[in-house]
């Protein structure tokens, strides 16, 4: 107790006595504190941005874009002479039963969605089957819904804009039904649109409750075809209307992505044709797209913040143990004293770290009432909410800046112990590690 006494009063000297040097060391450790509490509060912020804000799992659906026929021949063995192609259509009642089968399918929505021009801007136009689930999702504030092609619903956003209920809205639409990018077996044909200009009567009005789910709101004609007897076609046609999208409800929307495993199960690639035996299903939405969007976008503005914060936690850490090191070598001789007079290896050691011990306190604390300041007076998160610091985030500040300094100080820690009375007192080179007899 005796020596732990003069252990403390020797630190607090030295203390003292190098002001200079522990107020450098006490402003890295609050540097390095209020660094990580602020990126802290930062990254919480846009979580809860990317969490809480979106619409996740709102919109059990799919949305996939899928063609009209695919092509069925399997792959040969080199030398085999390859059978005539055959061709399946999608928009089959047996073959939307297959997808419909599918685990954690509930329901198939089939439509056309098209690129239009209005006086009100570009937007889609997804004409509907009558009788899909997905109709019964739409929000209708005003009138009813379209019966019939030359009938549309339109968003409360066009509605605020001018547009009536009983008014006609122009509509000029895109001739092309395959989205450009799409990959696809040429041979695969869709009927032009015959009224690629077209006069629509307004009979509703709804609130999109999905970006995916937002444009005019058309009617599509149920269209089926009951098989392509052709073999080797050079052309595979469909008459128009020809669907280009299926929304697949789904039973539980987390598991949106085992659905889109599935259909790879149902129609798998085959390698090594000259042209897709299966046309792909492009998925352009999940129910999951918000929150993923907004997550990765939290991440692209936090993630450099955490980097630079871990390069400042470095360079802390670095200068901590410049400033213990030259401590430490200012201090040999009074070691070396100190071991003369009696004081043992532990001890020793110990005389060291209270120093260091106190400054981190110091340290710790000004870290964290600098990061209370900065995150309520300075700075606002990707909410536009003011940042604020929860308890655990400020234990967890202070465990990370004892990791640091335990770190930092373990060399002069180690020295000071392992280093004898002549060593310490005559400048001799001090062994890290000194082998015990």
């Amino acid at each position: 107790m005796i020596r732990m006494r003069d252990g403390i009063d020797i630190a607090g000297h030295g203390f003292r006595h190098r002001l200079g040097t522990y107020l450098v060391m006490m402003l890295l450790v609050g540097f390095t504190v209020t660094g990580y509490l602020t990126v802290n509060a930062y990254w919480r912020d846009a979580s809860s941005v990317a969490l809480g804000t979106v619409e996740p799992f709102n919109f059990p659906y799919l949305k996939a874009t899928v063609l009209h026929a695919y092509w069925n021949n399997p792959p040969q063995a080199e030398g085999d002479v390859p059978p005539p192609a055959e061709y399946i259509p999608v928009y089959n009642d047996a073959e939307l039963a297959r997808i419909e089968g599918l685990t954690n399918v509930r329901s198939l929505s089939v439509a056309l969605i098209q690129e239009c021009f209005t006086k009100y801007g570009i937007m889609e136009l997804i004409s509907i089957e009558p009788g899909s689930e997905i109709l019964g999702t739409l929000n209708i504030i005003q009138g009813r819904a379209p019966q019939n092609p030359e009938e549309i619903l339109i968003p409360k956003a066009l509605y605020e804009a001018g547009a009536k209920v009983g008014a006609s809205l122009l509509v000029k639409k895109a001739t092309m039904t395959i989205p450009p990018d799409y990959p696809w077996d040429r041979r695969l044909k869709a009927k032009p649109d015959p009224e690629p200009v077209a006069s629509k009567l307004v009979t509703g009005v709804y609130e999109p409750v999905s970006p995916m789910l937002s444009g005019l709101i058309g009617y599509l004609p149920v269209n089926r075809v009951d098989s392509y007897p052709e073999r080797d076609p050079q052309t595979v046609e469909m008459e128009w209307p020809v669907p280009n999208t299926i929304y697949i409800g789904l039973s539980d929307p987390a598991k949106a992505s085992d659905v889109i495993a599935y259909w790879n199960a149902l129609y798998p690639d085959m390698p090594g044709t000259d042209v897709d035996i299966i046309s792909p299903v492009k998925v352009t939405w999940t129910p999951n797209l918000p929150e993923e969007t907004m997550k990765t976008a939290a991440g692209q503005v936090a993630t450099p913040l955490f980097a630079n914060t871990m390069n400042a936690f470095a360079l802390g850490a670095i200068g901590i143990f410049a400033c213990m090191f030259i401590s430490f070598l200012d201090r040999r001789r009074e070691l070396g004293i100190m071991k003369t007079v009696g004081m043992d290896d532990a001890h020793t050691a110990a005389t060291v770290s209270l120093e260091v011990v106190f400054t981190a306190a110091l340290g710790t604390v000004l870290g964290v009432v600098a990061s209370l300041v900065i995150t309520d007076r300075f700075l606002k998160g990707i909410s536009g909410n003011a940042l604020t610091i929860p308890f655990s985030a400020v234990l967890t500040g202070t465990g990370v800046s004892a990791l640091i300094i335990a770190a930092a100080t373990y060399v002069p820690r180690a020295m000071s112990r392992q280093g004898t009375v002549m060593e310490l007192l005559n400048n001799r080179p001090i062994p890290i590690f000194r082998k015990r007899r």
